[in-house]
């Protein structure tokens, strides 16, 4: 079953629109999607830049408080900045900085929040599964009445595969 960001984000759709825009394109959309917990209504615009990368506009006020929320917390926060490439979650967890308990709770939020994706194992004769963020920058903008936030999708941790379908069995 997909996970609570990439339904939030339609990632289908940012799937889709990174193999049809064109460099300085952009489609504005709106997503409505039924969670277990309330149906999400979303306004958010893809881009593509003249550098081919995808970046996300939200323009949805409680999503976007949801993301500032996740960046906000301290240590999803470093978790976050702590993966530059795929990684296991030990080595994560053992720089985090904070208390092992702690740092597993937030890791295992953001891997269920969809900002953190499992990509595959090490090739070493013990297999152990490595993770990399979704989401490469994030840019905020806030006031009283209006929050925007400008995500850049990590382009090649995109799942390949439509969100409908099992990603990792």
């Amino acid at each position: 079953m997909p996970n609570s960001f990439s339904q939030l984000l339609c990632m289908d759709t940012i799937r889709d629109a990174n193999n049809h825009l064109e460099p300085g394109q952009r489609t504005m959309l709106a997503c409505e999607n039924k969670t277990p917990e309330s149906t999400v209504k979303a306004a958010l615009t893809i881009l593509k830049d003249h550098d081919y990368a995808i970046w996300i506009e939200l323009h949805e006020h409680n999503l976007a408080e949801k993301i500032i929320g996740i960046y906000s917390d301290p240590i999803k926060r470093h978790i976050l900045l702590l993966i530059d490439h795929p990684i296991s979650k030990d080595e994560i967890l053992n720089d985090c900085g904070a208390s092992q308990s702690s740092a597993y709770r937030k890791f295992n939020e953001l891997v269920q929040d969809g900002f953190i994706l499992p990509v595959g194992y090490t090739k070493s004769e013990k297999r152990v599964r490595l993770y990399d963020k979704l989401i490469s920058k994030a840019e905020f903008s806030v006031s009283a009445k209006v929050s925007q936030i400008r995500l850049k999708v990590n382009l090649s941790r995109l799942p390949k595969l439509p969100m409908r379908e099992p990603i990792y069995p």
